[in-house]
């Protein structure tokens, strides 16, 4: 399932390769290539950080760099030391002004949240850009290297990557003779809004064997009808909207003809746990799978006995 990864990761596999020569000779040259296969080239590890993302902030914590940190955007709140940090707008609006007084050596930015204006005019004053857009878990492991690269953090980056690797790889050995499970993925309530294959939760559903109903639709996030879902009949729902509307459930139970509303199988996963492009998200695919087991042992309890370990 992840095939279509491999390539793009490939391409950037020259800057991960240059941690060892870097360790080998202190403050030559760092290289890495970002999600957009430009190369970034330091003199020497970035010593003032300023992440455009939160899922940023949070990595750059995972593998050790926290304290090189001195600006955020908005909603950098994990871990709870990043809240304390200056903030310098958010995805639609930098403060440039608040970023110069903050005097980085390096930016990373989001590909898809932060506003290419905004990274042309920090490039244009000189200050190094690292664009990236992990959506995988594969790329997730790909760029906590590449920033213990950039941050000089190369031992506990991979540490952390790697103890990541090890978790999703039994996930994966785990369940990959399950019986598979259809599953309606319910991002938002009103309008009724679910995540197609290009999401990290449409992989964490693969990895804990199943089926995302509406995969292949061509919008990210695509509106659904719930006449729609009631068609696909969905073995499983599942919702990361818990917070905003507690009463998700109760809205599906007129339509017990629904084989994940008949047997009440329906369950909500912290929405950072398996939005966010970090580290928490294998925590938010082991909640996901350990759901998904309690609906297979039901719905086939002869097949989860031998094939699949229980939880």
């Amino acid at each position: 399932m992840y095939k279509k990864y491999i390539k793009k990761i490939l391409s950037r596999l020259g800057g991960v390769l240059i941690c060892g020569l870097w360790s080998q000779t202190l403050w030559a040259e760092i290289s890495v290539v970002d999600d957009l296969g430009q190369r970034l080239v330091l003199t020497k590890p970035a010593q003032r950080i300023i992440s455009l993302a939160p899922h940023v902030t949070e990595n750059l914590y995972a593998v050790g760099a926290g304290d090189l940190v001195v600006g955020a955007v908005a909603y950098s709140d994990y871990p709870p030391a990043a809240k304390a940090l200056p903030q310098v707008g958010d995805f639609a609006n930098l403060n440039i002004e608040r970023i110069l007084t903050l005097k980085p050596d390096l930016v990373v930015a989001w590909i898809d949240g932060t506003a290419p204006g905004q990274i042309a005019r920090l490039e244009q004053l000189g200050i190094p850009v690292l664009q990236e857009s992990p959506d995988s878990f594969p790329e997730i492991a790909l760029s906590l290297r590449r920033l213990g690269i950039v941050s000089g953090r190369q031992a506990s980056a991979e540490k952390a990557a790697a103890a990541m690797e090890a978790r999703v790889q039994r996930l994966r050995e785990r369940y990959a003779s399950a019986p598979v499970l259809s599953v309606f993925y319910q991002l938002w309530h009103q309008p009724l809004i679910t995540a197609n294959d290009t999401q990290l939760i449409d992989q964490i559903i693969q990895l804990c064997g199943g089926r995302n109903l509406f995969a292949e639709r061509p919008e990210v996030a695509p509106r659904i009808g719930v006449e729609a879902v009631i068609a696909a009949n969905p073995d499983l729902i599942l919702s990361a909207v818990e917070r905003h509307n507690p009463d998700w459930q109760k809205v599906w139970q007129p339509w017990q003809n629904v084989t994940a509303v008949r047997n009440g199988h329906l369950f909500s996963v912290e929405a950072d746990h398996v939005h966010r492009a970090t580290v928490r998200a294998v925590e938010g695919a082991e909640q996901v799978c350990a759901f998904f087991q309690q609906a297979r042992e039901q719905r086939y309890p002869q097949a989860t006995g031998t094939q699949v370990e229980k939880e």
